[in-house]
């Protein structure tokens, strides 16, 4: 048989697989972008919060279980007050550029930036961030990560230095699990086991935080009880002046 004959079957076939990788590599990015865009969309609309949480609570050194309220306003600010059989333990108020809370036990006070709370979670955070943990949404754009289908969920991975890992449900495309790796010592794991409607609003019922830095590792697990969607709310908070002030 001479060659042209071999030479035209077989550039059909490679035609051919390259046709079908094209498609694949579309179909896939399609997929990709419209499954960013369902998650983008199923962010919770509303401009007051109001909620009960049950807090699990541990660390290096304690473990806690306490009740805390919660108010929040959308891009505003988050109030929280932590109490133990009705007694107030522990305010704390954030606004999008500064953070302030006090603890009646220790006596003790902080007024400063985000620093506080990124060096409780080892990870740096915005308010819009920590607004995004509470709620379900990923604190970073899935656009920027691979997107592959794994287990029956959605995921978008970064694997370089530092490995980042977004897991949804495909049913209402809300977070399972939100993590970053930095290192086998250094990690914030966010999980999402469960979540709840409240007025045609899902959001999560539970929130499990796993932080560790070195030897230095916590623990917190929110319970969301009696969320109350746009209600009149007031955000009352005065830092006590003889309290001991933390410094970072």
């Amino acid at each position: 048989m001479k060659l042209r004959y071999l030479l035209v079957p077989a550039l059909l076939i490679i035609v051919a697989c390259g046709t079908q990788k094209s498609s694949t590599t579309a179909l896939a990015t399609a997929k990709k972008a419209k499954v960013v865009r369902s998650h983008d969309n199923s962010e919770l609309e509303f401009n007051t919060l109001k909620a009960r949480l049950g807090v699990d609570y541990e660390d290096d050194k304690q473990s806690r279980n306490i009740t805390m309220n919660l108010r929040m306003e959308k891009g505003e600010k988050i109030w929280m007050s932590a109490s133990i059989l009705g007694l107030t333990l522990a305010k704390v108020y954030i606004t999008p550029d500064r953070v302030q809370f006090y603890e009646k036990i220790n006596k003790r006070s902080f007024d400063g930036d985000f620093r506080l709370i990124s060096d409780f979670l080892g990870e740096d955070l915005t308010f819009e961030q920590l607004e995004d943990v509470l709620l379900g949404q990923a604190v970073e754009n899935l656009s920027n990560h691979e997107f592959t289908i794994q287990n029956n969920e959605y995921q978008f991975k970064t694997e370089d230095v530092i490995t980042k890992l977004f897991r949804l449900r495909p049913s209402d495309f809300k977070l399972v699990e939100q993590s970053v790796l930095k290192a086998e010592n250094n990690y914030l794991t966010i999980n999402y086991p469960e979540y709840q409607e409240v007025d045609n609003r899902l959001l999560p019922r539970t929130v499990k935080i796993d932080a560790k830095r070195g030897k230095r590792f916590s623990q917190v697990e929110l319970t969301f009880k009696s969320v109350e969607f746009n209600k009149e709310l007031s955000f009352p908070f005065e830092l006590p002046d003889n309290y001991r002030k933390i410094e970072l």
